[in-house]
């Protein structure tokens, strides 16, 4: 565990409070680290053979399926697998549920872009985190259940993951599929977040793969693991002053304005730990963090 104490947590403030800056570190680090083209890949890929093809539910004629995606961004992955489901069921009626109003934006500019490809696929775009999204569900009496559920890298952001989870596996059609991604248990991500656990607050709580597969365990709900290895160039985070490194810091440390909130002796510990093997490996000068994550899969 970290040396540093939570006294020495000072200002800091989780990366959720600030969402502008949420997405400005979000898509700096994606540059890096080509995770826009992990994911669109693993969705053009793996998500046909492990979900798509997989996905046993019976459509009525004229009835649309119907898919819940939650934490969705600028809607890189979501548009994907989109259109992967689109090739067994024409007609899809998909809730895309995001926090950020910027990312919201950004997926519709993407969806009008993709407008013929996406024939068919209505898209309900919902300002809101999965926890506020399940309670006007709840308070709204509205019982509708998915075909297909995704979640990306959204567990982190909710009050209580278990009993997430099992609302989210509840709200499933028979024979229909949830997908979750988070951080592996075995990545650069987890060892970092884990060594400084006091970095968490009321709207940011750390989590991993295992902790999903526990969750999954313990209600005896079978579940497919499937690992995605990935890695991000963050040398220039240990370049004094080079704000897009800084940004990367921001966004690995899911706090804001690290650099100018921190104490320098946390700053020092923190980039000692980020740069060393447990977080990165060296390879011809450059410092690649490893950002390996899991996605897990379950069927109803």
């Amino acid at each position: 565990m970290a040396s540093m104490s939570t006294q020495d947590k000072g200002d800091l403030k989780s990366i959720f409070h600030d969402p502008d800056h949420y997405i400005k570190s979000f898509r700096v680090y994606a540059q890096a680290s080509a995770k826009f083209q992990v994911l669109a890949n693993w969705g053009e890929n793996v998500f046909s053979e492990v979900v798509a093809e997989k996905l046993q539910v019976n459509i009525a004629d004229g009835e649309a399926f119907r898919a819940l995606g939650v934490g969705v961004g600028s809607g890189e992955m979501d548009t994907k697998m989109m259109c992967k489901l689109r090739n067994r069921y024409p007609l899809i009626s998909n809730i895309a549920v995001e926090p950020a109003a910027g990312q919201i934006k950004l997926y519709q500019n993407l969806a009008t872009k993709m407008a013929v490809k996406l024939n068919g696929i209505t898209t309900d775009w919902r300002k809101q985190g999965l926890d506020e999204f399940r309670r006007a569900k709840v308070e709204s009496g509205d019982t509708t259940k998915y075909h297909f559920i995704s979640s990306i890298h959204s567990l982190y952001y909710v009050d209580d993951m278990e009993d997430t989870v099992k609302w989210l596996y509840e709200q499933l059609e028979d024979g229909g599929m949830m997908l979750i991604i988070t951080v592996s248990d075995d990545s650069g991500f987890w060892r970092l977040w884990n060594r400084y656990k006091f970095f968490e607050d009321q709207l940011l709580r750390f989590l991993n793969s295992e902790h999903i597969r526990e969750a999954f365990s313990k209600q005896k709900i079978p579940f497919i693991n499937y690992r995605q290895k990935s890695r991000v160039d963050i040398t220039d985070s240990f370049e004094e002053g080079n704000v897009d490194g800084q940004l990367k810091v921001d966004f690995l440390a899911h706090v804001v304005d690290f650099h100018s909130t921190a104490s320098p002796a946390l700053q020092q510990e923190l980039l000692e730990y980020l740069g060393g093997p447990e977080c990165s490996e060296r390879r011809d000068g450059e410092v690649l963090f490893d950002n390996d994550w899991d996605a897990v899969i379950v069927t109803k």
